[in-house]
């Protein structure tokens, strides 16, 4: 089965509202097997809501709506439907019935504005909301079928989990699997890492997608089945065809900074920072990882007070890795650097040096540091000189 998603609210379009149902959709149809080939988010407007459905309609079997359910005119989901599919509005009675029991429960007089969402297209199938006002419905057209489910994310979610997935599922015979797979990545370009896997990104089944997270990179397998253990090995043939071509780069199937966490606390090893920038990129990658300040001994945050070229940044870096281990007994000394000045290109020296039991380590590259997730480069450069080494990998 093939679906759609349309988000409805112009709320959301004028970025009042972050859409998070259609996330959540996304999700659970994946793992109920039914692909999704498009989402949309269109306003509160009845020919605009009712073209977005003739069109999702003419693309795939399945359309699933969500929002404008409510009793106020901009409320106009029901009547949207209800003309993209050719059909009159019809009151229910029975669905007014439990409107009113639901005010009743919150001992509060229902307005009669509430009636509107007693109508719904002629031969839908109602679907009782018990978390709120607004009943959802099931139409089964020619055309296709459209689920109309309330914007409320509470509401829906629970709607879709309780009613809609064991329709699909018992009634329209959906019983696929897709299972999807995000593997880590750093240490090389996105252009590079496409150009090694360029035929496993062409492939139908499992697809290879690639998503670039400031010098991280996120590579998601997706594999459909009829079973689940078909879909894992369909993934784990690619995983491992991925891991062999992209080697050390590969970080895992965990986010770079979880690796590093999970790797000092295996081998029982403690880390300092030193930063040369009250951005502390180092330190906030680590804050933001479950465990991650579990192992961080100190911080030194000490941004430039005089003019540094690039290798004054290294010495710099280096200084301060030895520093910062020494003064609070760590195992290991983390310094990142910057020159005061970025070069004519705009693009700033930044020096990161790793102090160990063995040596150090010291690397230097260039970051645009007016982007805002300038500094995030840092922070992937770092705690990846830092992975590579405690997985005992030359320097």
């Amino acid at each position: 089965m093939d679906a759609e998603i349309i988000a409805i609210g112009s709320e959301l379009l004028l970025g009042a509202t972050v859409d998070t149902n259609s996330a959540y959709l996304a999700g659970q149809l994946a793992a109920a097997g039914v692909n999704l080939f498009r989402k949309s988010v269109v306003g509160d407007n009845t020919e605009r809501i009712a073209a977005t459905i003739r069109e999702a309609l003419a693309r795939a079997e399945l359309v699933i709506c969500t929002g404008g359910l409510g009793p106020t005119l901009d409320d106009v989901t029901r009547e949207a439907v209800a003309l993209a599919l050719g059909r009159p509005l019809e009151f229910r009675p029975e669905l007014l019935e439990q409107i009113a029991a639901r005010f009743a429960a919150f001992r509060r007089p229902m307005s009669e504005s509430n009636r509107r969402q007693a109508y719904i297209p002629a031969g839908a199938r109602p679907i009782e909301n018990p978390r709120g006002t607004a009943p959802a419905f099931i139409v089964e057209d020619q055309t296709g079928t459209v689920i109309v489910l309330p914007g409320v994310p509470y509401e829906m979610r629970f709607l879709f989990t309780t009613a809609v997935l064991p329709y699909l599922r018992d009634e329209r015979g959906v019983s696929d699997v897709i299972l999807i797979k995000t593997l880590h990545a750093t240490g090389l370009s996105e252009s590079v890492i496409g150009e090694l896997i360029a035929d496993l990104m062409l492939q139908a089944n499992p697809t290879v997608g690639i998503s670039a997270k400031q010098a991280r990179y996120e590579l998601r397998i997706g594999a459909k089945a009829a079973a689940q253990a078909e879909a894992e090995a369909l993934v784990a043939t690619v995983e491992a065809t991925i891991r062999e071509r992209l080697g050390q780069h590969i970080i895992g199937d965990e986010p770079l900074a979880a690796a590093v966490v999970r790797l000092l606390a295996e081998q029982g090893r403690s880390i300092a920072l030193y930063e040369g920038t009250s951005a502390a990129p180092i330190f906030q990658a680590l804050a933001a990882t479950t465990g991650g300040t579990e192992r961080l001994r100190g911080v030194m945050i000490h941004p430039l007070d005089r003019p540094t070229d690039e290798h004054a940044a290294a010495a710099l870096a280096h200084a301060g890795a030895i520093s910062t281990a020494d003064r609070w007994r760590a195992d290991l000394g983390l310094a990142a650097q910057a020159a005061s000045a970025p070069a004519a290109s705009g693009f700033t020296a930044i020096s990161v040096a790793l102090v160990t039991p063995e040596g150090s380590r010291q690397v230097t590259r260039y970051y645009d540091l007016r982007q805002p997730e300038g500094w995030e480069f840092v922070g992937t450069l770092a705690l990846d000189l830092t992975r590579r080494y405690l997985l005992g990998e030359p320097a």
